[in-house]
C-alpha cells in the first residue's frame, strides 16, 4: 500500500519487547490483546519513531510509567548520574544495569536498515585541548568487565542514529532544545492516551484547525455521539492563568454549553477527532480507543477514522481489549475495503 510510513515493523530491546516483529501493516491498524501484554508499549515505540528517539519524550515516557526516581522537570541530572541511569534502564528490555555494552533499542521497518531508528547509551572521557576547550571522547574498553573506567570519570550520554547515516549524541537531560526533530526527517505524529487529551493540548491542537475545512470532520465526530451538535469553539484566553474549555452548540438550546456537561464520551470524542485531524501525512496514535465510548457508537468513528486517514494520508495505530471495538472495527474495514 503506497504512502504508509511503516508496512512493516520491528522492535528490538525496547521495554517489554525483547524482539517483536509484525510483517504487515496497513492504513489502519487495531492492536489488541490482555492487559499487560505490551500494546501501550509499541505505541510509544512508534512515537519514539516518529519523533527519532528525541530525549525529552524518552523522559517523558518514564514520567508516565512513575519510573524516574528524580522526577526533574526542567533541569538536568547532577554529574555523577546515578540517578539518570538508574531510571534509564527502564527504557531497555531486561531493566539490566546499564553498561558499556548495552544492547541498543531499534525501531523500524523489517530489513531496512536505512529506516531503522537505533538508540543506546555511550560513555564519553574528557580531556581539555591546547585553547582549554573540554571535549568528549567515546570511552574504549578492553572488555565487558574493564576497571580501567569508573563512572566518575566517565560522561554518559544519549547515541541516536538512522540506518548508518550521521550519529547524534546528547546529554542525559530531561530538558533539550528541539534542534534534531528534521536532523533525521521526523514524522508529524500525535499520541492519544488512554485518559484523553488534557486541556492544553485540546487547545493547542484546536488552535492549528481553527477556521479551516477540518472543523467539518471534527463537528462530524461529535455528531456521532450527538446529532444536535450545531457548532464548537474553545473559549479564554491562551496565557490566561485559567484553563481554556470547549464549548459548543446544540440545537434547541440558546446558549452554548461546555462540552462536559454533555458526558465524558463527548470529550473522548473531540480529543480523537482533533487528533486525527492534526495528524496529516503522519502516524496518529491512539491508547485504548474504546474508553468513554458506548458500543453503539463505535462502528460509525472507525468509519470516520477510515475516510479521514485515506483523505490525509495517516497511517492509525490504535489499541483496544475491547471485542466490541474489535467487531466495529471489522464492520468499518471491510466497508472501507
Amino acid at each position: 500500500m503506497s504512502g504508509l510510513i511503516l508496512d512493516s515493523l520491528e522492535i528490538r530491546q525496547f521495554r517489554a519487547f525483547r524482539h517483536l516483529s509484525i510483517a504487515k501493516l496497513g492504513r489502519v491498524n487495531l492492536i489488541v490483546g490482555k492487559n499487560n501484554v505490551g500494546k501501550s508499549c509499541l505505541l510509544e515505540a512508534l512515537q519514539l519513531y516518529a519523533n527519532r528517539g528525541f530525549p525529552n519524550l524518552l523522559w517523558q515516557i518514564l514520567r508516565s510509567h512513575d519510573e524516574d526516581p528524580v522526577g526533574r522537570s526542567s533541569q538536568p541530572y547532577p554529574q555523577d548520574y546515578e540517578a539518570a541511569l538508574a531510571a534509564l534502564k527502564y527504557l531497555f528490555y531486561g531493566r539490566k544495569e546499564i553498561r558499556a555494552d548495552l544492547d541498543p533499542i531499534s525501531i523500524g521497518p523489517i530489513s531496512s536498515l536505512d529506516k531503522t531508528l537505533s538508540l543506546t547509551i555511550k560513555f564519553y572521557t574528557s580531556n581539555m585541548d591546547d585553547e582549554r576547550k573540554k571535549n568528549l571522547q567515546l570511552a574504549l574498553f578492553e572488555d565487558e568487565h574493564t576497571d580501567e573506567y569508573t563512572l566518575a570519570d566517565l560522561t554518559p550520554r544519549f547515541n541516536i542514529w538512522q540506518g548508518e547515516q550521521v550519529n547524534v549524541t546528547y546529554p542525559l537531560s530531561p530538558i533539550l532544545p528541539r534542534l534534531h526533530r528534521t536532523a533525521f526527517g521526523a514524522v508529524n505524529s500525535v499520541f492519544t492516551e488512554a485518559g484523553g487529551l488534557d486541556k492544553r493540548k485540546i487547545g493547542e491542537l484546536w488552535d492549528k484547525i481553527a477556521l479551516t475545512d477540518r472543523e467539518t470532520q471534527v463537528l462530524a465526530a461529535l455528531r456521532i455521539i450527538a446529532p444536535g451538535i450545531e457548532g464548537v469553539s474553545i473559549v479564554g484566553e491562551p496565557n490566561s492563568p485559567r484553563e481554556r474549555f470547549t464549548i459548543v452548540k446544540v440545537a434547541g438550546i440558546d446558549e452554548p454549553v461546555p462540552i462536559r456537561s454533555l458526558g465524558g464520551g463527548m470529550q473522548r470524542m473531540l480529543g480523537i477527532a482533533l487528533a486525527l485531524v492534526n495528524a496529516e501525512n503522519g502516524i496518529l496514535l491512539i491508547d485504548e480507543i474504546e474508553n468513554g465510548l458506548h458500543y453503539s457508537i463505535q462502528t460509525d468513528l472507525w468509519r470516520l477514522i477510515f475516510q479521514v486517514s485515506q483523505r490525509l494520508n495517516i497511517q492509525v495505530f490504535a489499541t483496544s481489549h475491547s471485542w466490541d471495538c474489535i467487531e466495529a472495527f471489522q464492520k468499518a474495514a471491510q466497508e472501507n475495503e
